[in-house]
């Protein structure tokens, strides 16, 4: 199916859905097929299933993949070193960017990964990234040249609001990206997240390759937190992967990300 510094060389790299009736429209509550992580819903001050006395703490929030597919947003605390946003393939996402909005901590890097490789060769799409400050409008960040498999970063230190956007993007009907960095006191204790995985982010592939990438893709230091279906272009269903990925150097996050964004340029479109 078919979804929407430095600049940074990636092995490949795709991600998140959040997809709609139109090219650029939001995306709609489909199917209800949502593997939540276990205790997602788990109320506080419950006796442990194990038997035994005392009380477990409230549970807190997790990564919901139907939530963050509906709601085009994605939300981190402080274990979240780095936040990648996709640029994903057209052929499986029309959307811009997955997540297209997102809350982190201040001291997160985010890093945008162009998976677009719907007009093939070693370049594929090429995109770019324009960041600015909305309290002054001030341009912190602006590349016109991310080719396939490439990649550009920002580590936001100033608590307050962004907005990103493609400047190769001519359809000014396609929705510009919000980032929204506050305290880490202000910030919910995600349960998906910890010290040693401290990068997320989201991958879309193929319904039809969801049996491959539940076996392998822990093999690249990858944990599924959770997955989401929803339909796709001429009549492919779509698998959306909210992950965390083990603590690395950039190039590592990269690279990791690459392979398996290889895969799936290499499966899109097969049966």
């Amino acid at each position: 199916m078919r979804m929407s510094l430095n600049v940074m060389a990636l092995s490949f790299a795709a991600f998140l859905i959040l997809l709609g009736a139109g090219t650029y429209s939001t995306f709609e509550s489909v199917y209800a097929q949502v593997n939540v992580m276990p205790g997602s819903n788990e109320p506080a001050n419950t006796t442990p299933s194990g038997g035994g006395s005392g009380t477990v703490p409230a549970a807190g929030i997790r990564f919901n993949a139907a939530d963050i597919t509906q709601t085009n947003s994605m939300k981190a605390d402080s274990d979240v070193h780095n936040l990648v946003i996709l640029i994903p393939d057209t052929r499986l996402v029309t959307q811009g960017f997955l997540p297209l909005d997102a809350t982190i901590v201040e001291g997160t890097k985010v890093i945008w990964s162009n998976g677009d490789n719907s007009i093939g060769g070693p370049q594929g799409k090429t995109h770019g990234i324009s960041l600015v400050q909305d309290s002054d409008n001030q341009v912190l960040l602006s590349n016109n040249t991310i080719p396939f498999g490439n990649a550009s970063q920002y580590t936001f230190d100033t608590p307050g609001t962004y907005t990103f956007s493609d400047p190769t993007n001519t359809n000014l009907a396609a929705p510009k990206g919000k980032i929204n960095v506050i305290a880490p006191a202000n910030a919910p204790d995600n349960l998906s997240t910890n010290s040693t995985q401290a990068t997320a982010g989201l991958f879309v592939t193929q319904a039809a390759d969801k049996a491959y990438f539940d076996k392998h893709l822990n093999t690249l230091g990858y944990h599924i937190e959770d997955t989401y279906m929803i339909p796709g272009p001429d009549g492919n269903d779509i698998q959306v992967y909210v992950y965390t990925q083990k603590s690395g150097k950039d190039s590592t996050i990269i690279d990791r990300t690459g392979l398996k964004s290889q895969f799936i340029n290499d499966h899109t479109g097969d049966d």
